[in-house]
Order: C-alpha cells, then sequence, then structure tokens
C-alpha cells in the first residue's frame, strides 16, 4: 500500500467516444447549477454529465462538473472543504437568507462594530450546528424544501453538524460586511452570516456570494460557459480527476491485480506493511501511469472494488 494521498496529477481521458475528467466551470450569476449541466450536456451528448455539489442561482464561482464515468466518483467530492468570499447587508431579514428573497429593514437594528463582529466570529469556527434554510433544495418527505416554502407550509429542518475550518472579515463597513472562509459540504453560507448577525441581536441578508475553490479546484482553473462552444473545448478543459478524490489514501496496482478488479475479484494487499491495517476511508487505486483504475475499500484484510473503469474512461461496475 503506498500511504500517500491521492492528488490531481492523473491526466482526464479525451478518446473520440469516451471523456472521463473534471470540467471546473465559472459558474455565473442567475444560472442554476442544473442549467450548467444542461449547457456541457448538449455539447458532449450522449456523454454522461454531472455536478459534485450545486450554487444557488445568485451565486458565482466554482461548480465542478464530473464527465462520463467521472460522474460515478461524485459521491467521493462530497468529502472535498469549500471556499467562499461572501457578502451580506446587516440590520435586514430575508425570507431566503437572500437578496432574491423579500428584504424587510430592522428598525432597531445595532450599528455593529468589527470589534464586536470579529469577537463573534470566534464562536463560528470548528465544529457547529447549522440548520438548513427552508429555501433549499434538501427534500422534505419526497418535495424539495423551497417548494413547500413557496406554497406556504410550515415546516422547520432538522439542525446537522457542519465544519467552519477557516472564518475571517475581510471588510466591514456597516451595514456591508464581507466573509471570506473554508468550510465543509452540505455548510448554507447564508445560513452563517445570518446566524452570526442574530447573535448581536441584529440580522444579515446575503447579497453576493463567490465560491473560490473546491478541494484542490481554484476558480483560477475554471472555464467560463462562453467558452465552451462543443465537445472539443470541453476536451480541452477536462481537469485531472483525481482531484476529486484529493486527500484520500492511493494504491498503485499491477496489470494483473487490475485484470482481477475488472472480473470482481478482490485482491491482497500489494505489499506487507498494509497487511492489518484498518482504514474506513475509500482508496484511490492506479495503474503504473498513475491512471485512476478503481475505488476499492479495505474488508477483511482483502481490497475489494467500490468502482472499476477500464482504461478507455467506461465503467466495470
Amino acid at each position: 500500500m503506498d500511504h500517500r494521498k491521492a492528488s490531481g496529477t492523473g491526466e482526464p481521458l479525451t478518446s473520440a467516444d469516451n471523456l472521463f475528467g473534471v470540467l471546473a466551470v465559472d459558474k455565473p450569476a442567475g444560472q442554476t447549477s442544473r442549467d450548467c449541466v444542461n449547457h456541457v450536456q448538449r455539447l458532449i451528448r450522449p456523454c454522461k454529465v454531472g455536478h459534485t455539489g450545486t450554487l444557488d442561482p445568485m451565486a458565482t464561482g466554482v461548480l465542478l462538473l464530473a464527465i462520463g464515468s467521472a460522474t460515478r466518483l461524485v459521491e467521493f467530492a462530497h468529502r472535498l472543504p469549500k471556499s467562499y468570499e461572501a457578502e451580506f447587508q446587516l440590520g435586514v431579514t430575508s425570507n431566503t437568507l437572500d437578496t432574491d428573497g423579500v428584504v424587510t429593514e430592522l428598525p432597531t437594528a445595532p450599528i455593529i462594530e468589527l470589534a464586536t463582529w470579529d469577537l463573534e466570529l470566534e464562536n463560528w469556527r470548528g465544529t457547529i450546528q447549522q440548520r438548513p434554510p427552508n429555501y433549499s433544495a434538501l427534500k422534505v418527505q419526497g418535495q424539495r424544501a423551497y417548494q413547500l416554502a413557496r406554497q406556504g407550509v410550515d415546516f422547520q429542518l432538522a439542525t446537522r453538524d457542519v465544519e467552519i475550518f477557516s472564518l475571517e472579515t475581510l471588510q466591514l463597513e456597516y451595514p456591508q460586511v464581507t466573509l471570506r472562509l473554508q468550510c465543509s459540504s452540505g455548510t448554507y453560507v447564508r445560513c452563517l452570516g445570518a446566524d452570526i448577525a442574530r447573535k448581536l441581536n441584529s440580522d444579515a441578508v446575503m447579497s453576493r456570494l463567490v465560491r473560490t475553490q473546491i478541494g484542490p479546484y481554484r476558480l483560477s482553473d475554471c472555464v467560463t460557459l462562453e467558452q465552451l462552444d462543443g465537445r472539443e473545448t470541453v476536451c480541452q478543459n477536462l481537469k485531472p480527476l483525481l482531484g476529486l478524490l484529493d486527500g484520500l489514501p492511493s494504491v498503485s496496482l499491477s496489470a494483473k491485480q487490475i485484470l482481477q478488479l475488472q472480473h470482481g475479484v478482490p485482491i491482497d494487499p500489494p505489499n506487507e506493511s498494509f497487511s492489518g491495517t484498518v482504514t474506513t476511508d475509500p482508496i484511490a487505486a492506479m495503474d503504473s501511469s498513475g491512471q485512476l483504475v478503481a475505488i476499492l475499500q479495505a474488508q477483511s484484510g482483502k481490497l475489494r472494488s467500490l468502482r472499476v473503469f477500464f482504461p478507455s474512461g467506461g465503467q466495470a461496475e
């Protein structure tokens, strides 16, 4: 077992019949994540396209699209930390927690000074409890929460733990405050701003959100939808898909071991140092050229396949 971590060094595949990689898109404001998927899907049909996590329509920035068999890696990308810059208006409230909703001024809201604000931020780093907004894509008994909210249904989503890895104030000129943060997947940034303000006897509405990074994929690496005008430009802009597995343990396999996995046969650990090691993390398996060939799970002293990919970018199971 090679205990190095998987990184984005593997090259995407762009054969005539198969695409297998990641497309990092700078999502424009006013479009949904599904709009971006549909735009790319039209260019490369019948190849599959899927995103690794939604951005609200008002938000811009990094949206990762898994292309071809890379769609089978989406669930593993949910582990990746996400970075944002977010702008809020203090002293106002909104039914959606952002300026896309009905914004109402709070006449008795106090003017918040930078020192007071930064002192409160100290309570919002690390693991926190967050209640997702009713205007969200989460499902409630089979329906999207935002659909129920628009219908006037009274409900409340359960709180859950999210991780705030870093959080700082870039600027506060009341009533406007700008934050920079890195957080776990599933964090609602508009909730975070509102929750902080409420602790200071006020409220906040998000007016701008830019996702600047997901795992190793940065905003500066992204392509705009306008730059994608055909299959060729999609191919030219595919990123190494191993970035979706950033931080996972990795292992290099022989041709014989790869063949075993493609036939559904568990393999022995490549070396004795891995025997008996217990890990609940998936394992990225590469061939001798560094190309991803499988996602494995250690179980009962063997390495068993969770996902297997053919060299062409197709899938074995």
